[in-house]
């Protein structure tokens, strides 16, 4: 019988677990934590039900797609997604290229003309920059008035710092018709990549952590401490002591290289290397279920509105908050080279809810908290594509396997952090590094 160690009992690592005890694999799973589901879990204060960021399952993978349904017995609801962006005072719908619609004339002539400019010398070929992919697809007017804002609030760095193996289906390209009839009235058209999506109706987003339930030996409350390659050993912070044959690691890729023993100085300085936003989610219950602006997410791009993005788990799920009241939750991203640059984070962002009238200033509010959460996103920048493969070279080395978003350092949603795990567990038991 195989035998595998999984390090995290996110979604990835309680996939990795299904997937080994289906294969009749022996698991031990290890979460620091006293839950499961990781990133993807959800939290409950005061009858108010705040998942760790907005998660919702969009997935197009048959596999996944039934495997979360039955997870929740069926229970979800199914929404064709509504996405707004806020820019200067205006609420717009997304992707703000192809619903210009109620911007200033001077700039939603600005914006097509750059867009025919760009079009007409457009060459078909992948930048390496995303400040250029944005400017050749998009035009250099529209790119310097939303993509490139909305970078420094989200990603937290210049366009230019960014490279282009990311996009995939996040950044839609409308053609000139679609640019001029968004730009002269209001379109029913969703262009943006989530059209239609499922939630769970009871226990937010984490409750679809019982899909992914198994037999496993679940070891809660184990915070990796030490990692012996040559032993091939665990120590974690309590003192215990395991030994394994086969481990698979969800963590952070810059928490796993610091916790391995005698890891080479050169794979320390990569690890350095790679960056990733950390993000402060505040959370907000008030005590009405109605008036705020339209929109399951949003988007923002004003630099004195300190949250790149906002949603309403309330509209969700009505189970996510007490009866007759909403919430609201906002995320404001920092990382290592640019800090949160607010003393308040909880103030300024619920100041800013009240300018953009997400909030009344005589709201009842029932709720207001702020929580920090370390790994948000992985930023692909050029140090990334410089320096991960490097990493991943030395790990595949030393027997450690990976997966999910940050084991597997990259822009994984959920069903590919699932998808994730049953390969790294595929791979094992094939042997296959």
């Amino acid at each position: 019988m195989v035998s595998i160690t999984i390090l995290g009992a996110g979604f990835a690592g309680l996939a990795a677990a299904q997937r080994g005890r289906q294969l009749q694999c022996a698991v031990d799973v290890y979460e620091k934590h006293k839950y499961v589901g990781g990133h993807a879990s959800s939290m409950v204060t005061n009858g108010f039900t705040f998942d760790e960021g907005p998660h919702v399952s969009f997935t197009k993978i048959p596999e996944v797609k039934a495997l979360l349904a039955e997870g929740v017995s069926g229970g979800f609801y199914e929404f064709a997604s509504i996405v707004q962006n806020y820019f200067k005072g205006s609420w717009l719908k997304h992707p703000v290229q192809a619903h210009l619609f109620g911007l200033p004339p001077d700039l939603i002539t600005k914006c097509i003309l750059g867009f025919i400019e760009a079009n007409a010398n457009f060459q078909d070929t992948k930048p390496e920059k995303y400040s250029e992919w944005l400017c050749a697809n998009l035009g250099k007017q529209f790119s310097e008035e939303f993509p490139y804002r909305y970078t420094r609030k989200y990603w937290a760095v210049e366009p230019s710092e960014m490279t282009t193996d990311w996009i995939g289906p996040r950044m839609y390209k409308p053609n000139i018709e679609e640019m001029i009839r968004g730009a002269l009235g209001e379109i029913r058209e969703n262009k943006h990549y989530i059209t239609d999506f499922r939630y769970p109706k009871l226990g937010g987003f984490g409750s679809y952590s019982a899909a992914l339930e198994s037999d496993a030996n679940f070891h809660l409350g184990f915070e990796v401490d030490q990692i012996d390659p040559r032993k091939r050993t665990v120590q974690f912070t309590n003192g215990q002591i395991i030994e394994f044959e086969s481990v698979v690691s969800s963590l952070p890729l810059p928490e796993l290289i610091s916790r391995i023993i005698d890891v080479p100085n050169e794979i320390q300085e990569a690890v350095d290397k790679l960056v990733c936003t950390s993000v402060a989610l505040v959370d907000v219950g008030v005590a009405r279920d109605q008036g705020f602006p339209p929109g399951h997410w949003q988007y923002f791009y004003d630099e004195d509105i300190c949250f790149a993005r906002s949603s309403y788990p309330h509209l969700l799920a009505p189970a996510n908050a007490p009866a007759g009241c909403g919430s609201i939750q906002v995320e404001v991203y920092y990382t290592k080279q640019k800090p949160l640059a607010y003393a308040d984070v909880l103030n300024k962002a619920v100041d800013d809810m009240i300018k953009c009238k997400m909030l009344s200033a005589s709201d009842n509010v029932l709720v207001s908290q702020v929580r920090h959460v370390k790994y948000a996103n992985v930023l692909f920048n050029h140090d990334r594509q410089l320096y991960l493969p490097k990493i991943e070279k030395y790990l595949d080395s030393v027997g450690i396997h990976r997966c999910g978003r940050y084991g597997l350092w990259n822009y994984h949603w959920t069903d590919e952090s699932i998808v994730s795990g049953w390969q790294v567990v595929d791979r094992i038991v094939q042997g296959v590094n």
